[in-house]
């Protein structure tokens, strides 16, 4: 992002203090030509995705969702309309670990398209025993009216209990099934960024 490049490039071969994190103003502030080291720096992308993950965890999350949004006009695909509340709900979570808008662009495939692609490899964990547990998961998700973390936790444990298995036996396929991969953010903040109906639809896509 432009602040923490501007940031970054700031702190090359420039110090004050202890201080790391500079806005604008600070910037402007506090620069002088004594805190210039004579030693020659160099570009270190490492250091600028650093800086740029603290700038994308501490921004104000409606900020965030503008730079996504411009992001996905001018780069990838324009982002509908439709999904807007579904992704301005989730991007507290969508940003977590988050090094570039890039990467909540990706977080967020699973909110904005309608078709999922899950890859070979997650695709041989969805053996029998997996595919009976979504089975059940969906009925259960169809008995009730209004989705929350509470009675999400309920079904869950349920499920694990009858199962014999534990949080990721049940958790991964789910995971699997709604987002095309087993990794990505946590089930429940998966299940309750999108809609039930869905939820439902893309679990029975799994025979």
């Amino acid at each position: 992002m432009p602040e923490a490049l501007r940031n970054y490039l700031l702190r090359l071969g420039w110090s004050y203090k202890d201080k790391e994190i500079f806005t604008l103003e600070e910037s402007i502030k506090y620069f002088s030509l004594k805190g210039v080291g004579k030693s020659p720096s160099k570009l270190d992308m490492n250091r600028i995705l650093s800086m740029n993950e603290t700038y994308i965890k501490n921004m104000d999350e409606s900020e965030l969702f503008i730079k996504l949004k411009n992001y996905c006009h001018n780069y990838k695909k324009k982002l509908d309309e439709k999904f807007y509340d579904d992704i301005k709900r989730s991007i507290n979570f969508l940003k977590n670990k988050a090094k570039t808008i890039d990467d909540i662009y990706k977080n967020s495939q699973y909110i904005i398209e309608d078709k999922i692609s899950i890859d070979k490899e997650d695709l041989k964990l969805l053996d029998k025993t997996s595919k009976t547990i979504i089975k059940e998961f969906i009925l259960e998700l169809e008995k009730e009216n209004v989705l929350n973390k509470v009675n999400l936790e309920k079904i869950i444990k349920q499920m694990i209990n009858k199962h014999k298995t534990n949080f990721k036996g049940v958790g991964q396929p789910i995971r699997i099934a709604l987002t095309g991969s087993k990794f990505g953010p946590g089930i429940y903040d998966i299940i309750l960024s999108i809609k039930k109906d869905q939820v439902i639809k893309r679990l029975k896509m799994i025979d």
